[in-house]
């Protein structure tokens, strides 16, 4: 009994290995079919154990009195989830006067919530300071915001350090406080009232969440209108900047989507498009903000224009900042938004003339490809073998000669 337990076992996680080996085989020959797409993420795959399974003997009718237990069984692992990396490609120069590349400053540290001047908001940042009564706050001076249950910054709220605590890091995985060794955590969280909050507890009233720029945090997109099969249409977010001249001189990405401009406020204006001046002399189109550039004539090289042809005054074809957890990739280079998605107005370097290219390393894919066969391998010789044990045991095991 013990052996067909062991067996079992060996099927299961067996059986879901290869399943697994397939779903990471997707993933990688994504990333290698993408080498060479302009702003690409590159992504990877996250395995999580089945959990384990306590397996008893006992007799029909006993309801597991005087059980036996035989063992734990093992089920294997299973696909997770894809994980992209918003880490910036290399920056390649084109000398396209309509090839775009963003320089995006959260490409490194940390995002957090944070107390702006135009309100709470999502920042990045490479460091964290102590301020004026324990306050803890990003290196620009901004005091970091705790969270509540449904990931909503809690206005007015505090981060505090503990003056008993005796360490050196403040924050731990995720933005968990550190404990020192007398137990002591490294941050308490204060309402705006000074009450104090419960974090990192099973019914904890706030927590401080901490994202690597490089998984996850605030990053640029260029926005365009996707248009589905069905012709539904809705904003979109890409880091492709290799654009091109569409009918009536309206820009557009090299999947054919229309750009759209953002106004003052920096929210996307999605019926608009921009439309080349055709009386522009000149050989770059965008600013490094994004904005149109004036030749000497006081000509703008672009204009973004309503549905109906009319300037709109004021707008832009600027980037657009957003939480990248909170969006879904939709094929090779753009994301959707998802409802809890809030666009914000970036400071990335918009560079003309240059392409950011492809995240993904065509050698570690190569060699993670052949990690994922030699795994796949492996688990289909254990099913052979057990199929072959199984086999030999019901025929030869047991059975009497000659009858």
């Amino acid at each position: 009994m013990k052996w067909g337990i062991e067996a079992m076992d060996g099927l299961s996680s067996a059986a879901s290995g290869m399943l697994a080996d397939e779903r990471l085989q997707q993933v990688i020959m994504n990333n290698i079919a993408n080498l060479s797409t302009p702003g690409f993420k590159q992504s990877s795959g996250q395995l999580m154990s089945f959990p384990e399974q306590l397996a008893q003997r006992y007799s029909s009718g006993s309801n597991g009195a005087g059980a036996v237990t035989l063992g734990m069984m093992q089920n294997g692992a299973y696909f997770q989830e894809s994980v992209s990396n918003f880490s910036p490609g290399l920056t390649q120069t084109t000398n396209r006067p309509l090839d775009l590349a963003l320089i995006d400053p959260a490409a490194t540290g940390d995002t957090v919530y944070a107390q702006t001047a135009k309100g709470p908001a999502p920042v990045s940042t490479t460091q964290f300071i102590v301020g004026r009564g324990g306050v803890i706050e990003t290196g620009a001076g901004q005091p970091i915001l705790p969270v509540d249950a449904n990931g909503s910054p809690i206005a007015g709220a505090r981060v505090l350090v503990n003056p008993a605590y005796h360490g050196a890091a403040l924050f731990g995985a995720a933005g968990s406080p550190v404990v020192d060794a007398q137990g002591n955590e490294s941050y308490r969280v204060v309402s705006k009232t000074g009450q104090p909050l419960a974090v990192n507890t099973p019914n904890a009233q706030a927590a401080v969440q901490i994202v690597s720029s490089q998984t996850g945090g605030i990053h640029a997109f260029f926005p365009v209108l996707n248009v589905d099969a069905q012709g539904n249409t809705r904003l979109a977010l890409t880091r492709d900047g290799q654009l091109t001249v569409g009918s009536n001189g309206f820009l557009i990405s090299s999947t054919g989507q229309a750009l759209l401009g953002t106004g003052p406020n920096g929210q996307v204006l999605l019926g608009s498009r921009i439309k080349l001046n055709p009386a522009y002399q000149g050989t770059t189109i965008f600013s490094p903000t994004g904005a149109p550039v004036l030749d000497q004539a006081g000509h703008p090289s672009y204009t973004v224009v309503n549905a109906n042809g009319q300037p709109l005054g004021g707008a832009t074809f600027a980037p657009v900042n957003v939480d990248v957890q909170t969006i879904q990739p939709l094929g090779a280079n753009e994301y959707v938004l998802t409802p809890a998605s809030t666009l914000y107005r970036s400071n990335a370097t918009v560079k003309s003339g240059a392409l950011e290219s492809s995240n993904a390393s065509g050698t570690q894919n190569m060699v993670n490809m052949i990690d994922v066969y030699r795994s796949y391998e492996a688990n289909q010789k254990m099913i052979q073998l057990i199929d072959k044990t199984l086999s030999k045991t019901v025929q030869d095991v047991g059975s009497v000669p000659n009858l």
